[in-house]
């Protein structure tokens, strides 16, 4: 036996300070009675019928003696050995996204840890427990001897949302296993496996009957009129209630349909909608079942997420070049166009001293004929026909030169990915001019179409970082906007100036998401569906998402204090969703053996029921003398 604190024993001092206290304490008390000899008489009376009282006092001395030395004794709090009891545990936590499945007024997780604190509690005081988290990240908790430590990490564990490997939980099992033999495995999970060799494995999911029916797949889009998917069944047969909700602009579209699901089978169901475009749409069952999750999905419109605004400024709108624009943009069908004279946008500036600031909050600006005071900083620029340079643009005006005659333009035969992907599609029909602004750009640019060396559309960056597209001539005086090329072209370079910054709105939890970064963007902000924060090196071309929760993502981008936020949806994994599922092989390779080693018993809670067993007597000694001197 040890003391887990020695200095407790010094509280044995007071035994020989009550044994001198009763020894020197005044033993008779005065009595006031009607006559001293019929008191004697009754003193001896009481001697001879109750003999006890010549221990009372002795009595009283001996348990409170014990008292003090039982309490010296549990301030030092005695520890016993308990020679081979204790154990080594290792336990394998399974955080997958089944484990939510709900059984009765738990979930499969809270029965899994249930079952931990459960070992936990009935092992010998003085084992080891490794706790190990397989989920998305698999945790380890190393070796520990604190039961209250151990329950404590295992009530900050949770579980995830998509599939749990083992493999890295049993590569951490096995290296413990490796270093000891004797470890004892337990395996918490809701899968049965064929084999488990020196794992015990203890299945929770104990509702085998459990009822789960889940949406497992749904078309990314309106095709011909219809929104199709497929919903399963994991357990009994159902009729489900199935109800859409489509929203496109400010318009909410809702709709429900019943569908008939066969005993672990699938069946497909259809939504009519009339609505080819949308925002988003959700499909979900109503109703509840054994998992929630899996009940309703979620799909945004990828062109919907990237649709930039448009503001065009025209300094020639008698001669109609805005609207040859416009119309040119329109085409396209992934912006939304606001269209200002130049009156109108000069009284848009904010001017502070002589300082102009540019109108924000637009995805690209186009200047056609009109030369702005400065360049805005959140957005593409487009630069249409300008007749004298800019502080802020990457390139210098020379002067207007007008042909003899129309002219076709030579189309650029350079290989650079940029070349080819802006001229993507064009058949290099003639595009004629007839009068242009020789242009001399000075910093890194890329020609598509030039007369004579001179550059007629080119792309190149402004002073800030933004990406710049230059034509040097007035599409009202040339019939490039009625050529098939021109609005091909138009179309390249609008992907050009707004590149796509998601290029997939639905996943599966589990998977890594892409977000493209923009040049000279501030910030990429990331807020899971759980209202966790991150962000994205905005430095780089691109940046990923591990999407580990189920639910939406917002992604916000801040180009020059201006955001915007785009949305993708992650999914539950259909493996996930499954009520019952069998492993093939979780084993230990080794022989198990059976070494335990000294454990130890240091609970106080004899010595508390000695100790108020001792006072009650105490008390009842003390009481007795009372009652013998009244």
């Amino acid at each position: 036996m040890t003391f887990l604190y020695p200095l407790g024993l010094l509280g044995l001092i007071g035994i020989p300070i009550l044994i001198i206290i009763y020894i020197i304490k005044n033993k008779y008390t005065e009595q006031t009675v009607s006559s001293t000899y019929i008191w004697t008489l009754s003193e001896k009376f009481l001697k001879r019928k109750n003999p006890i009282n010549k221990l009372a006092g002795l009595i009283s001395l001996i348990l409170q003696i014990l008292i003090v030395a039982l309490l010296s004794f549990g301030i030092a709090h005695p520890v016993f050995t308990m020679p081979g009891m204790a154990e080594r545990y290792t336990f394998i936590l399974d955080c997958s996204g089944s484990m939510r499945m709900e059984q009765g007024d738990s979930t499969r997780f809270e029965e899994a840890k249930s079952g931990i604190s459960e070992v936990v509690g009935s092992a010998v005081e003085g084992s080891a427990y490794t706790l190990i988290c397989a989920g998305d990240v698999t945790t380890v908790y190393e070796s520990t001897t604190d039961k209250d430590r151990v329950l404590s990490l295992l009530d900050q564990a949770q579980p995830g949302y998509s599939t749990a490997s083992l493999d890295d939980a049993l590569s951490n099992a096995q290296e413990i296993f490796n270093e000891n033999s004797s470890t004892l495995t337990y395996l918490f999970t809701d899968c049965d496996f064929l084999a488990h060799d020196n794992v015990e494995v203890r299945n929770v999911a104990a509702d085998s009957d459990a009822s789960n029916f889940a949406i497992t797949s749904v078309s990314d889009g309106v095709t011909d009129g219809l929104i199709t998917g497929t919903v399963q069944s994991y357990g009994s047969e159902g009729d489900l209630n199935l109800r859409l909700t489509l929203t496109s602009g400010e318009q909410t579209i809702t709709s429900q349909q019943t569908v008939s699901v066969p005993a672990l089978q699938s069946a497909s169901f259809e939504f009519e909608c009339e609505n080819q475009t949308f925002d988003s749409f959700r499909v979900e069952i109503v109703g509840s079942d054994a998992l929630a999750l899996d009940d309703s999905v979620t799909v945004y419109s990828v062109d919907a997420e990237n649709t930039y605004s448009v503001l065009i400024v025209s300094g020639d709108a008698s001669e109609g070049g805005g609207f040859y624009l416009e119309s040119l943009i329109q085409s396209t069908g992934i912006a939304d166009i606001d269209y200002l004279t130049e009156e109108e946008y000069s009284a848009l500036y904010l001017v502070e001293g002589t300082a102009a600031v540019a109108p924000s909050g637009y995805g690209l600006y186009i200047f056609d004929c009109f030369n702005p005071q400065v360049l805005p900083r959140d957005g593409t620029v487009w630069l249409v026909g300008l007749n004298s340079s800019l502080a802020d643009a990457s390139f210098s005006v020379q002067g207007e030169i007008t042909l003899d005659f129309d002219t076709p333009a030579d189309y650029s035969t350079s290989t650079s990915f940029t070349v080819r992907q802006l001229l993507d599609g064009l058949v290099m029909g003639d595009i004629y001019v007839h009068t242009y602004i020789k242009c001399s750009p000075y910093r890194n640019y890329t020609t598509l179409l030039s007369y004579r060396g001179n550059p007629l559309v080119f792309t190149t960056q402004t002073a800030h970082g933004n990406r710049e597209v230059v034509f040097a001539f007035s599409l009202a005086q040339s019939d490039a906007a009625l050529t098939a090329d021109m609005i091909m072209l138009v179309y390249n370079l609008m992907e050009y100036s707004f590149p796509a910054v998601v290029d997939q709105t639905f996943y599966s939890c589990g998977e890594t998401a892409t977000v493209n970064i923009a040049a000279n963007t501030d910030s990429v902000r990331v807020e899971s569906p759980s209202g966790r924060i991150s962000y994205l090196d905005e430095n780089l071309t691109s940046g990923e998402i591990n999407l580990t929760e189920v639910g939406t993502y917002l992604i916000t981008t801040t180009v020059a204090g201006t955001s915007r936020t785009y949305r993708i949806y992650s999914a539950f994994p259909q493996a996930e969703s499954e009520t019952q599922t069998i492993g093939l092989v979780f084993s230990l390779a080794g022989t198990q053996t059976d070494e335990g080693y000294d454990g130890v018993y240091d609970d106080l809670l004899i010595l508390i029921i000695i100790l108020a067993v001792i006072f009650l007597a105490d008390w009842v000694v003390y009481c007795y003398e009372q009652y013998q001197l009244r």
